[in-house]
């Protein structure tokens, strides 16, 4: 409920029309965090078009983590 209130307020601060754009960039990047929300709107960096690459825990199907021929480091 906490995170709802904060997203009110945001939206009392800066606009629903700011906030809207804020919150649409948040979930391109996968980023779901009211406090990086407010730094976007603080930082006037929601309607950015510059994107970051997304991080991810797991490699995607099409790109694996090693190439197939790699041989694994040698430790002495």
């Amino acid at each position: 409920m906490r995170t709802v209130y904060r997203l009110l307020g945001l939206v009392r601060r800066y606009g629903a029309r700011r906030v809207e754009q804020a919150c649409s960039l948040s979930l391109d990047l996968d980023v779901v965090s009211v406090t990086k929300i407010a730094s976007m709107l603080e930082r006037a960096t929601e309607t950015s078009t510059r994107r970051c690459r997304r991080r991810s825990a797991t490699p995607r199907p099409d790109s694996p983590a090693t190439p197939p021929n790699s041989a694994p480091p040698q430790h002495h």
